[in-house]
């Protein structure tokens, strides 16, 4: 596989080293060198979090006996066997809400985890002194096709709609300030700027 890499590389004027990557990570493992740039798309923490919760959800309707890795561990995690054939939404929304409150489903301020060291400080400071281009979910397309010429394209691992945002504020509020509080100073100050400016993206730059 390195060896088909290598031999195409210089074919091309850039290459896109992209997924779940802490910018720490890519800093003092990957490596930076002159001329890189490293971008992020962040989302409504919010949003996020639930999105998640509706991710496992839907996957364990998929896949109920828990057949592939994923969703057997997220059956063990929730202490099931099995999602029952036939449940009802009532049930498959409580199985939602139950990932939505398990640490090891979904994550505590997944933007600061990856962006920094888990603080709002971090990583806006890590934005800043690495010149992050950085742009949100509701700008993704627009950004792609301006950025890399890319059209919008259609999503993956889309989840069902099973819980909304009204599901969790009214019932989960501390749960939510608790999932999301550092990375919503985050995103509120990137999505600020960026409806200020109505561009695509920001650099870490803009924010200083």
């Amino acid at each position: 596989m390195l060896a088909n890499f290598a031999s195409i590389i210089e074919f091309y004027d850039f290459t896109m080293v992209h997924g779940h990557f802490s910018v720490n990570h890519v800093i003092n493992e990957i490596g930076v060198r002159f001329g890189d740039q490293i971008f992020s798309v962040v989302r409504d923490p919010v949003m996020s979090a639930v999105s998640m919760a509706n991710y496992v959800a839907t996957r364990l309707m998929a896949d109920p006996s828990g057949s592939y890795p994923d969703t057997r561990e997220w059956l063990d995690q929730l202490g099931m066997s099995s999602l029952p054939e036939g449940c009802s939404p009532g049930h498959v929304k409580s199985v939602a809400m139950a990932a939505l409150c398990d640490d090891r489903i979904v994550q505590v301020n997944p933007i600061c985890q990856h962006l920094g060291d888990g603080t709002s400080e971090s990583a806006i400071n890590n934005i800043i002194v690495n010149n992050i281009e950085i742009t949100d979910t509701r700008r993704y397309d627009r950004w792609l096709e301006s950025r890399w010429g890319i059209p919008p394209g259609s999503r993956i691992n889309q989840s069902l709609p099973i819980l909304n945002r009204d599901d969790v504020v009214t019932h989960l509020g501390g749960r939510l300030s608790y999932l999301c509080s550092e990375d919503i100073k985050v995103f509120e100050a990137v999505r600020s700027l960026l409806d200020a400016r109505d561009q695509p993206s920001i650099k870490g730059r803009d924010l200083a």
